[in-house]
């Protein structure tokens, strides 16, 4: 019986790690691999880490490499372009959009799965970027806004957005003007916004530095600054009167919140499958709608209101 046993035992040892609890990676095949596709150590552990894997996650190179897919040559690059009928110059825009460049990419399957992934939702991208720069954001004030919500490192993060979405929409739903309660709440999901997005806001109308009550009651453009906490400016947005008795700025800011979550979901249905972190641009992009839409909605007045 003890043998039996112990012929068992180490014949499930053997099935769960065919490999044998000693197998790893061979450094010197490791280091000739990624110097064969223009990478450093460095740079590889990057890219295992956004996965939440290590190299001695892998038994052995040959199953490194097959994870990592097909490394990228001229001819593999063309074949991507030919299958998603795209030219250089349509790729290098698109990628543009999302704020990628080609030399971002170093394996076919993951430069494939992120035009695929951005030609569906390049037009949703393209409104939010339209909209902040309606707002008078930069393209550098947009990449350090994006940078800044990126190094926020909070599984949770998106949840906890679209749940404060959730919380928004029955302002979104109406048409003010708000009562003295619903300003309350709409001033506490507007400071919940800018912990989770680790920021502090000032507002200036005319060049001096006001209260956000004194902005919401002024009849001029109202500018709104958002700073980190080691106080380094990351957004200027500029909310004219006519955005803020209309509405307008409230119902943009719902689109950029639909436009960021949408990667979520889909990133949710591909379990599974390696999929290159294309979701990165879109929760910046949720978090500049939400914000739009709770300071919108915290600011917004009706013209009505204003002429009595």
């Amino acid at each position: 019986m003890r043998t039996w046993l112990v012929t068992a035992f180490l014949a499930t040892v053997i099935a769960l790690f065919p490999g044998g609890a000693s197998a790893e990676v061979n450094r010197a095949e490791l280091e000739e691999y990624i110097e064969s596709v223009g990478w450093t150590m460095g740079d590889l552990l990057a890219y295992l880490d956004r996965y939440g894997l290590t190299v001695a996650d892998f038994r052995t190179m040959d199953e490194l490499r097959q994870w990592l897919g097909t490394p990228l040559t001229d001819e593999r690059f063309h074949a991507v372009l030919r299958r998603h009928g795209l030219t250089v110059e349509e790729l290098e825009a698109l990628l543009g959009q999302f704020g990628e460049t080609v030399q971002d990419y170093t394996f076919v399957e993951d430069l494939d799965r992120a035009v695929r992934f951005y030609s569906q939702h390049n037009a949703a991208m393209q409104q939010m970027n339209d909209l902040l720069g309606v707002l008078g954001m930069t393209e550098q004030e947009v990449r350090a806004f994006t940078r800044h919500i990126a190094s926020i490192d909070d599984p949770q993060l998106a949840g906890q957005l679209a749940a404060l979405r959730a919380q928004l929409r029955p302002f979104e739903q109406t048409e003010g003007p708000w009562t003295d309660e619903q300003r309350r709440e709409l001033r506490a999901l507007w400071e919940k916004a800018l912990r989770l997005l680790q920021l502090e806001a000032k507002y200036y109308v005319n060049g001096r530095e006001i209260t956000p009550s004194a902005a919401a009651a002024a009849d001029t453009k109202t500018i709104v600054k958002l700073y980190n906490r080691q106080g380094e400016e990351m957004a200027d947005i500029a909310m004219t009167r006519d955005m803020l008795t209309s509405g307008y700025i409230v119902r943009a800011g719902e689109k950029g919140i639909e436009a960021g979550l949408l990667a979520l979901e889909m990133k949710g249905m591909m379990q599974g499958e390696k999929l290159p972190d294309t979701a990165s641009p879109y929760l910046p992009q949720a978090a500049a709608g939400l914000l739009l839409a709770v300071a919108g909605a915290l600011l917004y007045r009706r013209a009505g209101r204003l002429k009595g």
